[in-house]
């Protein structure tokens, strides 16, 4: 018997309106090439979503045949159509009678193909609920955004599927960083305070770190002099050691030591930070408030609500 007998051909046929071409539950894998009519993909699990629409000259199938990976959408007619399926018996037959360097490229181009295609709709995000804070740190303050189109941007954004995005949602809603409003048949998102996304979105990624979040980790010396600079109208600038000696004044517990530490956490900034000799400092406002902050909300940030 030689090859050209022992080759299995496609099967054609044509199928009327709502015939369900391929179903998961079933064992056999088979490449579908859509000849003329319509095919859609549906989700197997509620509300059964439409995946994606087959035109003629679109196929499915290859990665079930050469990469062993099971094609988990239902595929079902949406309109009279005419078909050709390739099956598992029929892709074998033919592969038999190409050289051994074709089919390795064949195989190579198909696990390339598998992989882009995977890329493309899995997230690299690890902490879904830090990336959502990050993303909407950056909208502005009490404005109104329709939560359904948020929602969706958000997920074209990141791949993150939408229901673990509306966890993350209620998550942040639970911390009041963000605030839900109903008009009608649709829910509005408000940012109550960027700056308090962005803190949350640091918290959590000291937390990845396994080190502790420097705003929760003041000593009591340390919150007393935050209030004091606080609390300073102006800005004076000061060199290290008038800085130690005026801080020291006001608080005796307040040594050189302490300094270095308010210097870590960027209370104080130099006047010219290029240049390495400069002495003088004057009181870093932004980063003051941004511990401020950081501890009137703790609740918030840590969730214990």
């Amino acid at each position: 018997m030689t090859s050209r007998q022992q080759l299995i051909p496609p099967t054609q046929m044509s199928v009327k309106a709502g015939f369900v071409v391929y179903s998961p539950k079933s064992e056999d894998r088979s490449i579908v090439i859509l000849e003329e009519g319509e095919l859609i993909a549906r989700e197997t699990t509620p509300p059964y979503s439409i995946v994606f629409t087959m035109r003629p000259g679109d196929l499915v199938g290859v990665a079930a045949l050469l990469e062993r990976e099971p094609f988990k959408y239902e595929l079902s007619a949406s309109k009279d159509s005419r078909i050709t399926v390739v099956t598992e018996e029929c892709m074998e037959s033919e592969l038999k009678r190409l050289p051994l360097w074709l089919l390795a490229l064949i195989r190579n181009l198909s696990a390339k193909t598998h992989l882009l295609k995977r890329a493309a709709i899995e997230t690299r995000v690890q902490n879904t609920l830090k990336s959502l804070a990050e993303y909407l740190s950056h909208k502005p303050q009490d404005t109104e955004f329709n939560l359904a189109e948020l929602i969706r941007e958000f997920c074209f954004l990141t791949k993150i599927s939408t229901a673990t995005a509306q966890e993350d949602f209620k998550s942040l809603l639970r911390r009041h960083l963000i605030k839900l409003s109903q008009k009608g048949q649709r829910i509005f998102c408000k940012i109550t305070d960027p700056e308090l996304l962005h803190i949350f979105t640091d918290y959590i990624q000291i937390q990845e770190s396994d080190m502790a979040f420097a705003p929760y980790k003041l000593s009591i010396v340390q919150k007393k002099i935050l209030v004091f600079l606080s609390t300073m109208e102006e800005s004076p600038e000061k060199t290290g050691p008038d800085w130690i000696a005026y801080i020291h004044e006001k608080f005796p517990d307040a040594d050189v030591s302490q300094w270095i530490n308010l210097l870590k956490m960027e209370w104080f900034a130099k006047k010219d930070a290029s240049d390495p000799d400069c002495d003088l400092y004057s009181i870093n406002k932004n980063k003051i408030q941004y511990f401020l902050k950081a501890l009137r909300y703790e609740t918030n940030i840590r969730g214990v609500l």
